[in-house]
């Protein structure tokens, strides 16, 4: 049950005038009417083209404790005008500190114990999944040092569910000069929805949906739905149950599905088969900076098209909904693979290893009983006989610590039943070797619209282990039996006794993992590589590929790698009219680098909430990132063709217009100025975002403190994407002014 968050008063909406507008569901014709702007310039609509259009106000967003900050009798009729939609909720981590309103010592234990097997964090109107993100301020913690402060966390949320709310709030924050962000799950990890002193946009609850079974739309014929910007990948896991149908969703289950994800592009198994989340968007609804409310498609508005749909998020305007492509029902296959070397076992996601368990078949094991661990009250909270139930851990349904999720290594997509312990190997050569021979092998998976789902990890200076499960979609078991079978012949050459067992066939994605539960904030840090194909086809390029992943992997970096190719020919319609950047068009696999220690603090490390007393020092940060840094340049010289999927990338990429949009930024660039010439949306590393920057007192690329202006001045953007470009800059400590 969602908490009660409203500290305003209520006040009955006023009445919308509805406008002929194109809208997907009912709620979207509820619209800010003219007439209700005329005594109330605060909520007034921009005009984008007119003698208004650029920003020449404060260096700074005005925030709370400036002159300019809104008054309480401001923010009441902004609430009143809103119908009671305005929420100032406190961060949930408040209840774990003594001096804090809502401390509760019941509460902070439910936040660290079942929360994490709740719903309770998706639905949080302020939790993003990434904590370092808003400044590590308020952590769910058993040890709390210090105060609880709101820090990189919005004051204010407006709860959307109309378009009239977005509106009000995108025109109160552009005549106020406020900061504002938007956020849906909370799944961010870069900082793009949460901001200090913001004024957020929450479309969580925008939930509605349709299904076409025949739809017709410019030159696409066929399956269609219509789609919600709230809407999360376990809901539409149970629609496409519930209309037999398949679409491409993301593969996290409360990751919000259209919005962000398609932003950025948006991975899941089915993309060698059916393209990226961008190439499922038909038409979508969005309002834009002025506050107007636009159908968008690729002949319509077509360079909101072209630019939200995989040029940056919260940079062009909200997404309200879309009509996004289905597919008939497709099964699949999935077949696991795991081998290691040395003592210990790890399940693919860092430095964090259970101790052995006693294993008695596929999906038919359990841990021995944990060692107790000092808590709140002398010792953790139970965790059962050795059984993983009972274990305070949010990954029962597949999410990782830090909320990113996966199929488990033994298959089942994201539930135990179909767990394997890994295939002991003999010497480290040998599990390297295997390495090579399975990463040489995905171009074969992915030519057959297959996807390979693997984790390689350090266990300790002799240990290493390594797990995938193969994807295959419309491939029987006895298929994908046959096709992987060269390569699980390879590895028994190589003494590495794997077998090839008979796969298991599911939909696609299981039902152990639709009911959205299981989220929790960590504090991964993210790098990001798109690896080219043609590395793969040069002998020589190809084993300095792998030597560099060695290489980082050795250091004590996991590397999670996603083989697939969603090249054009996949895409399908509507063709080359997105801003997908041609690295993501040319790669054969999409890789993050986890560094499980950046941050430290209430993410243990590991994204075990509340394990640690204290966020890590700045100057440990800094230290720490700067290694990090320097194995992700080992990855970057290995594939200088290559770039970065940003929506899991280091928000720290050094020439990131290049990395993340390559040739397309320059025109990015100028959309964002035409679309957007106050500069209200804004993002880091987003296209447009060198204008402004977040003055940080430690200096850390966090979003607690001030927006403020850089005095960037990008000209007409030429050469950005193809070239160098020109870092963000990092304003520290920079002061307000009115």
């Amino acid at each position: 049950m969602r908490r009660s968050l409203l500290l305003l008063p209520l006040a009955s909406a006023a009445v919308a005038d509805v406008s002929a507008a194109s809208a997907n569901f009912a709620w979207e014709r509820a619209q800010l009417g003219a007439n209700e702007t005329a005594g109330y310039p605060d909520i007034a609509f921009g005009d984008a083209t007119g003698s208004n259009a650029s920003y020449a106000g404060p260096k700074c967003r005005v925030g709370p404790g400036d002159a300019a900050w809104p008054a309480a009798a401001e923010w009441r009729r902004f609430n009143s005008t809103l119908g009671g939609a305005l929420l100032k909720p406190l961060p949930p981590g408040a209840a774990c500190y003594p001096g804090s309103p809502s401390y509760s010592a019941a509460q902070c234990q439910f936040l660290l114990t079942t929360a994490p097997l709740t719903r309770f964090y998706p639905n949080d109107p302020l939790t993003v999944l990434t904590a370092w993100a808003e400044g590590n301020t308020c952590q769910a913690t058993w040890f709390p040092t210090g105060n609880c402060t709101q820090g990189g966390y919005p004051v204010y949320v407006v709860n959307v569910s109309t378009v009239r709310h977005i509106q009000l709030a995108v025109n109160f924050a552009r005549n106020r000069n406020l900061r504002l962000v938007i956020k849906n799950s909370g799944h961010d990890f870069g900082g793009r929805s949460t901001g200090a002193g913001a004024l957020s946009i929450w479309t969580h609850f925008l939930k509605d949906f349709e299904f076409l079974p025949h739809h017709t739309i410019d030159g696409y014929v066929g399956r269609a739905a219509r789609v919600s910007a709230g809407i999360e990948a376990w809901e539409l896991w149970n629609y496409m149950d519930e209309y037999n149908m398949t679409m491409v969703v993301p593969g996290g289950d409360t990751v919000g599905a259209f919005g962000g994800w398609t932003a950025g592009g948006g991975h899941n198994s089915l993309s060698s088969s059916y393209g990226l989340g961008s190439d499922q968007v038909l038409a979508f609804q969005v309002v834009t900076a002025d506050g107007r409310y636009r159908t968008v498609t690729p002949h319509q508005n077509a360079d909101l098209f072209f630019a939200m749909l995989g040029g940056g998020g919260s940079t062009y305007g909200v997404f309200t909904s879309a009509i996004v492509k289905a597919y008939p029902p497709t099964p699949v296959t999935n077949l696991p693979l795991s081998f290691q070397v040395g003592a210990g076992m790890s399940f693919g996601f860092g430095n964090f290893s259970f101790p052995p368990g006693n294993f008695s078949g596929p999906g038919n094991f359990s841990f021995p009983p944990f060692p107790p661990f000092p808590g709140a009250n002398g010792t953790f909270p139970p965790l059962g006989n050795g059984s993983f139930p009972g274990f305070p851990f949010p990954a029962l349904n597949g999410t990782l610590p830090g909320n990113f999720s996966f199929p488990f290594p033994g298959g089942g997509n994201g539930s135990f039943p179909g767990f394997e312990p890994p295939v002991v190997v003999n010497s480290t050569d040998i599990f390297w070797e295997g390495f090579w021979l399975y990463q040489k092998f995905a171009p074969v998976v992915c030519d057959a619209g297959g996807t390979l789902y693997s984790y390689l990890t350090k266990v300790s200076n002799t240990s290493y282990t390594f797990s995938t499960t193969f994807e295959m979609p419309n491939m029987t078991p006895r298929e994908v039996q046959d096709l992987v079978d060269p390569l699980f012949k390879g590895l028994n050459r190589l003494g590495i006794p794997v077998a090839n067992k008979v796969p298991e066939t599911t939909a696609a994605f299981a039902p152990a993992a639709r009911t959205g539960a299981g989220s929790s904030p960590g504090n991964i840090y993210f790098g990001s590589r798109l690896f080219p194909r043609a590395n793969w086809d040069n002998d020589t390029i190809y084993n300095t590929t792998v030597a560099a992943i060695r290489t980082v992997v050795e250091a004590g970096y996991t590397f999670h790698g996603i083989n697939h190719q969603p090249a054009y020919k996949i895409a399908g319609f509507p063709g080359n009219t997105t801003a997908i950047s041609p690295n993501w068009r040319a790669a054969i696999m999409h890789a993050d680098i986890f560094d499980y220690s950046l941050f430290g603090g209430g993410g243990g490390g590991g994204g075990f909430g509340g394990a640690s007393s204290a966020p890590a020092s700045p100057e440990a940060v800094k230290a720490s990132h700067a290694k990090f840094n320097s194995y992700m340049d080992v990855i970057r010289a290995a594939t200088p063709a290559g770039g970065s999927y940003f929506n899991e990338a280091d928000v720290q990429e050094p020439n990131w217009q290049r990395s993340f949009f390559g040739a397309n930024y320059a025109r990015l660039a100028r959309v964002k100025r035409a679309r957007d010439p106050w500069g209200l949306f804004w993002a880091p590393t987003m296209p447009g975002s060198e204008a402004w920057a977040v003055g940080t007192a430690d200096g850390l690329p966090t979003q607690n403190g001030p927006l403020c202006q850089t005095g960037f001045v990008e000209g007409d953007g030429e050469g950005l994407g193809g070239g160098e470009g020109q870092p963000e800059r990092n304003v520290r400590a920079v002061r307000r002014r009115d």
